[in-house]
């Protein structure tokens, strides 16, 4: 990226950062940051999961990040000022991607398209992980263009480190590197591709070994990545008419009447360790699958469309911020749909990290799909998505008025 190019984004930059100074604050009363917090805190006593509760709820990339903050005791608020920086440098790796396909004022109108994408700024403030795996996932795709084009391994070694971080951030991209591997190791007699990318997902996975070796030393289990997939699946699959795959928490099966038929089920529950109900959740999820595959596919559709457009939630009154996906979601789709005509016909002239992408995200996206979703997890692969449309547009796409002669 050249000095001029930056300083045409920085606006950008000067945005976040008047929004995060216009709204966060010190505390942490939303959603995970008091998990993410406690998790930085516990690593500063020389320990992750608590040994009698075995709470592996999410990979310790963030907190890793943040045990400087909890060992030095400084104000969250400060950790918190990182997230305009990963914001600012994901469209920074956006631009230096894209500019590969396209000239330099395209590049940046592209640039500043995904930078004001209003999803990215629903967790601006907070001490959450989506501005960190923005960054992350955004060099990770500037990192893989350089690799495939280049072929020098000091890209694929770098692409590889970052995967690994986002997979200790994103528990969830363990399955979806662990799908490529496979996949490329089947395929790599007859693409280059694959070639390629076995030795990036093999190496991020191998990176992750010191995790998954203290995970199997407190839970007894190989290849185990966190304990809230038993959680998340029994929701998706859970068979209740009123109900459409929403997770909810412990607390709201304890106080919302409308969830009461869940509370014999979850005093059980408590009696348990985590690593316990992870398992008892989704023996009760594969029964379910088994047993009620019509409401199944019901609520697979259902989690595509909170996927995509943050809708439908089971006993949740709309409200307007729900706005901020639904809008910009349904034109990114919009978008995505209308790619995949030029996409499929010019398969066999797509550069190689194109071809890349589709096949991350679409694993990415099928995936998910069987999981609990949102359209705040769909931020994690909008860079991928995002450097696929843009291509498509400059490269793959002609306007031209109906009555011109070609």
């Amino acid at each position: 990226m050249t000095k001029k190019a930056f300083f045409k984004l920085l606006p950008i930059f000067l945005l976040y950062f008047a929004i995060f100074l216009l709204t966060a604050e010190d505390s942490l009363d939303y959603g995970d940051e008091p998990r993410y917090a406690k998790y930085a805190e516990n690593l500063t006593k020389g320990f992750y999961a608590p040994t009698d509760t075995l709470f592996l709820w999410n990979g310790p990339g963030y907190p890793l990040l943040l045990t400087p903050y909890a060992f030095f005791g400084v104000p969250w608020y400060w950790a918190k000022m990182l997230n305009p920086v990963f914001m600012f440098l994901a469209v920074c790796f956006i631009y230096s991607s894209i500019r590969n396909y396209m000239s330099e004022k395209t590049a940046l109108f592209f640039s500043y398209l995904f930078g004001l994408y209003p999803p990215f700024y629903a967790e601006l403030w907070f001490l959450l992980t989506e501005p960190f795996v923005l960054m992350l996932v955004s060099l990770f795709a500037l990192l893989i263009i350089k690799w495939f084009g280049s072929g020098k391994y000091r890209y694929m070694l770098l692409a590889a480190v970052i995967c690994a971080l986002t997979i200790l951030t994103k528990v969830f991209v363990a399955y979806v590197a662990t799908s490529m591997l496979l996949f490329s190791l089947i395929l790599w007699k007859w693409s280059s591709i694959c070639r390629r990318s076995i030795p990036v997902y093999a190496v991020s996975l191998l990176l992750c070994t010191p995790y998954l070796l203290y995970t199997y030393s407190v839970t007894g289990k190989i290849f185990y990545w966190a304990n809230s997939g038993g959680q998340v699946l029994y929701w998706l699959y859970n068979p209740h008419p009123e109900e459409f795959g929403d997770w909810k928490s412990s607390v709201a099966v304890m106080t919302q009447a409308e969830l009461a038929h869940h509370k014999p089920l979850f005093n059980k529950l408590a009696e348990l360790n985590f690593v316990q109900q992870d398992e008892l959740l989704k023996k009760i999820a594969v029964r379910n699958i088994i047993n009620n595959p019509g409401k199944m596919f019901l609520n697979w559709v259902s989690n595509l469309g909170r996927l995509w457009l943050n809708l439908p939630y089971s006993y949740k009154y709309q409200h307007p911020r729900q706005l901020v996906y639904l809008v910009p979601n349904s034109l990114l789709l919009a978008a995505t749909l209308l790619c995949l005509y030029p996409l499929i016909r010019f398969c066999r002239q797509l550069p190689t990290p194109i071809t890349h992408a589709l096949g991350l995200s679409v694993v990415f996206l099928l995936g998910h799909s069987l999981v609990y979703a949102n359209a705040r997890y769909l931020c994690t692969i909008v860079p991928f998505i995002f450097i696929i449309i843009a291509y498509t547009a400059t490269n793959l796409v002609k306007l031209q008025h109906p009555l011109s002669e070609e």
